[in-house]
């Protein structure tokens, strides 16, 4: 992707202009900042032009050009640093010539030319057309106009929205991804007959990604003039100008009550076009707009809230794949039902799916054979027809500003039914500097569906559906953006270097040889990823190879050695993340972009020695991950000065006590840290931990499990001014009582998650918590009671209790009472109805016998 290239580029020259003056000097510092005038003006194209490149036949022509032309660039530019730094390396002196001015003349050359041609074309913004008239009604030829199932509550809502209050004019938008049914929905609504009945006229308008004002305001008024006058007047509006049949409308619409149907609304600026067409006669008029991205809604009308449509339930999906396939009146063998549901739920929901996959069905053998065989290639048959449903799907991506089509691709490189955690996509973009922001969009679009949310709506995972990952390969494979390879013949396609492509982003989502990795990959990769089904692939050595990759961003794999030192030589790594127990090797401290290091267990990470590490630093470095507690020194600390996050593992109680001090006290050096995991093996009898200790005042987030610390303790936490989010679990504080005074106030506390602890009385108030929102007790099978004051925060949004004892849910029960008498029905109150006294008596037993065994030993 040519918008993509260029980001990279200009990212790559800024580096070295700040990381290396030394070799931009003179005349290479003359051409560096001449190539970064032309690639800025690059990105500025593609930026400005991004919503009407199909009006030109021309522009995807001239986008492959940009690409390739950007691509060779940052090759070579990239290829010259990593062979520079070497020489210099070795040498250990600089070096007597200019670096790079011998390479960069030709391409600015090559650069400059594809610059001159886009000037020369000019090629401009058209202020009054959007993208792909002609792929907008692709449902219509499904009849998906005429699929009910799934939408009676819908339909419901709608309807009552529109005969409800307020009397002013409202926008109702209905929201949901390409093919879901908005348009199906809306036609329900407006051939209802309490509906026909309740309004004056009725207008239905489709927008569609192009349209042409004066088209647009001729169809309104074709609908009007037929409802209001009921004569022909067509050739009086089409000798009208476009401000006279604006007036036109809002002259007939006046004083009447007025349903409008705007469907298939792309973009803002529709809205502001029309808004001024649409009296508000305090009249109840209702105005219905269908889109596929939330943003237009809320410009419409920000009070009003959309109505957002679900996927189908399993259920529904199998009644509408039956209707299509037997008829309502009719009934599915019975060996194809099982088989047929298998079917239905593979389409995840999504009618234009099953109504895609039922056509095939009905045009085959209606044999359990035929229907296995088909269930197996769901993707296959929807791709197959891509007029029919990734035509449609496809809108959408082709609507995209280029740097939201980079991010939405990069889902591409996850398996399928992966869900990917929302902190690692964005560490996979921030790679490639895409801005974090492009998440939210995305969402909003409908393009990328929302798994899990936190306590206070953070994003946490995301994933996409099915046939939207079908056409993210499709894309990125035409794009030459992304790779994924998962048979060996895909490798097999490749095996002739002359025939290899120029990709840099690669995942191998099948388990695969290391030569075959390398036989498939191009020596100009950015990104690697290596998956065996939804896990990382294991190599049994560590594959070297990969360290010949110089160009790499992001490298995600496992591996049965260590991380072997060779790992330096990836010195444009800004992501690593190897799920296997490991030693950090020294040269590790040579990654001085290194953003993100995770390990799946960290054994050691020493520090260089004063001698020969001075100035060894990863200023870089925001994430850590997970660090054995006997690592944890200042020292290490000192050098990672800018961490934000970190987890720390390790068994707390064998521990010298002055070890555990030093920890704890070594991580106040991390002015930058937010959040915090400290996991310890589980011990039953820990050494006594030091009562003194400072962490960080930057914390927001903290999790201590197994760490055994006295509730005493608490008053170190209590201290931290930014903290948000809590968590302990597994006995992160030990101890039957927690007893607070009226001066332990969690300023920020937002979030307390209890799990798993031997607590039976908590002495707390309100006051003690002024801002907490959700509280989660889960397994504390001695807490007898929650406080009863904790009614009183009235920031207080939920309680939820799971496998605690009656009383303790008894307790929360009364407080939910008393809020609910006193006319306060904001606290929800989720209990998990098991009873625990049995589970209590039991591990009560078991904790007694393995007491008396050891006290004998």
């Amino acid at each position: 992707m040519a918008y993509a290239a260029v980001v990279s580029l200009i990212q790559t020259l800024k580096q070295l202009m700040q990381q290396k003056p030394r070799w931009v000097i003179g005349d290479t510092r003359k051409m560096v900042e001449s190539l970064l005038d032309s690639v800025g003006y690059f990105q500025n194209f593609l930026e400005n032009t991004c919503i009407c490149r199909h009006d030109h036949k021309h522009f995807e022509e001239l986008e492959r050009e940009i690409r390739i032309a950007v691509n060779e660039a940052e090759n070579v530019i990239e290829l010259n640093i990593y062979e520079y730094s070497q020489m210099e390396r070795c040498s250990r002196v600089g070096l007597s010539r200019q670096p790079l001015c011998d390479d960069l003349p030709p391409l600015l050359e090559k650069i400059d030319a594809v610059k001159r041609k886009m000037m020369r074309n000019s090629i401009s913004k058209n202020e009054d057309s959007l993208i792909g008239h002609s792929s907008s009604r692709h449902v219509a030829s499904l009849n998906l106009e005429n699929v009910v199932v799934g939408l009676e509550n819908d339909l419901m809502k709608i309807t009552r929205r529109l005969i409800g209050l307020p009397c002013g004019r409202e926008i109702v938008s209905i929201l949901g991804m390409g093919g879901i049914g908005k348009t199906t929905l809306a036609k329900k609504v407006y051939d209802h007959p309490e509906i026909r009945n309740r309004f004056d006229i009725h207008v239905w308008v489709t927008i569609s990604q192009e349209y042409q004002t004066r088209d647009l305001w001729l169809g309104i008024l074709s609908c009007i003039s037929d409802q209001v006058t009921n004569i022909e007047v067509q050739d009086k509006i089409k000798e009208s100008s476009d401000d006279q049949m604006m007036d036109m409308i809002y002259k007939k619409l006046k004083y009447r009550r007025y349903l409008v149907i705007m469907d298939d609304v792309w973009s803002k600026g529709i809205w502001d076009l029309v808004a001024r067409i649409f009296p508000d006669d305090n009249n109840a008029s209702r105005i219905i707009m269908t889109s596929r991205n939330k943003e237009v809604a809320e410009h419409a009308d920000p009070d009003s809230n959309p109505h957002e449509m679900s996927l189908l339930n399993s259920d529904n999906s199998w009644k509408l794949l039956h209707d299509k396939v037997f008829g309502s009146q009719h009934v599915c063998p019975p060996e194809l039902e099982n088989v047929g549901k298998k079917i239905a739920q593979k389409c995840q929901g999504l009618p234009l799916a099953l109504l895609v996959v039922a056509g095939h069905l009905s045009k085959i053998s209606r044999t359990r054979e035929c229907w296995d065989d088909v269930s197996k290639r769901i993707s296959k048959i929807v791709a197959s027809e891509p007029d029919k449903c990734l035509g449609v799907l496809g809108m959408s991506y082709s609507y995209l500003p280029d740097h939201l089509k980079a991010c939405f691709l990069y889902m591409g490189a996850f398996p399928e039914d992966f869900e990917v955690e929302i902190r690692r996509l964005i560490q996979l973009w921030v790679a490639e500097e895409a801005g974090k922001e492009c998440l939210e969009d995305l969402i909003s679009r409908n393009l990328i569906m929302v798994r899990k949310r936190r306590f206070n709506g953070e994003l946490k995972t995301c994933g996409v559906h099915d046939l939207v990952r079908v056409l993210i390969l499709r894309e990125a494979e035409k794009e030459m953006f992304l790779q994924v390879t998962r048979i060996h013949d895909v490798i097999r396609r490749f095996s002739d270097s002359a025939s290899k492509p120029h990709v840099h982003r690669y995942s191998f989502h099948s388990s695969i040889s290391l030569s075959d990795c390398w036989i498939s990959s191009s020596s100009f990769t950015r990104t690697l990823y290596f998956f065996n089904g939804l896990k990382l692939h294991t190599f049994r050595e560590f594959p070297l190879q990969l360290t010949k990759l110089v160009h790499l961003r992001y490298l995600e794999f496992n591996c049965y050695d260590d991380l072997h030192r060779s790992v330096s030589e990836l010195y444009n790594l800004q992501n690593l993340i190897f799920g296997q127990h490991s030693n950090l090797p020294m040269d590790i401290w040579k990654m001085k972009l290194l953003r993100h290091l995770q390990v799946r267990r960290i054994s050691s990470f020493h520090v260089p020695s004063s001698n020969a590490g001075s100035g060894f630093k990863l200023q870089h470095l925001e994430g850590l991950s997970d660090l054995c507690i006997s690592s944890c020194t200042k020292e290490l600390f000192s050098g990672i000065p800018n961490l934000k996050r970190l987890k720390i593992h390790g068994a707390w109680a064998e521990c010298r006590r002055d070890m555990i001090s030093q920890t704890l006290n070594s991580l106040s050096c991390l002015n930058q840290l937010e959040i915090l995991k400290i996991l310890c093996s589980r011990k039953l009898y820990p050494h006594p931990l030091p009562s003194k200790y400072a962490l960080p005042t930057s914390l927001k987030r903290l999790t201590l499990s197994c760490t055994y610390l006295p509730w005493e303790d608490m008053t170190n936490i209590v201290m931290l001014p930014n903290l948000q989010v809590l968590k302990i679990k597994d006995n992160g504080f030990d101890g039957d009582a927690w007893r607070l005074s009226d001066e332990d106030i969690f300023n920020q506390l937002k979030f307390l998650l209890i799990d798993r602890t031997n607590l039976k009385r908590w002495e707390a108030g309100s006051v003690n918590f002024p801002k907490l929102q959700r509280l989660v007790l889960k397994r504390c099978i001695y807490l007898e009671e929650i406080p009863k004051d904790f009614g009183e925060i009235y920031t207080l949004e939920s309680i939820e209790l799971q496998n605690c004892r009656t009383s303790a849910a008894k307790s929360v029960k009364e407080i939910q009472e008393e809020q609910e008498r006193m006319a306060n029905d904001c606290l929800s109150v989720c209990i998990h109805e098991k009873p625990c006294e049995i589970q209590l008596c039991l591990f009560v037993f078991i904790l007694y016998i393995l007491r008396s065994n050891l006290k004998q030993q």
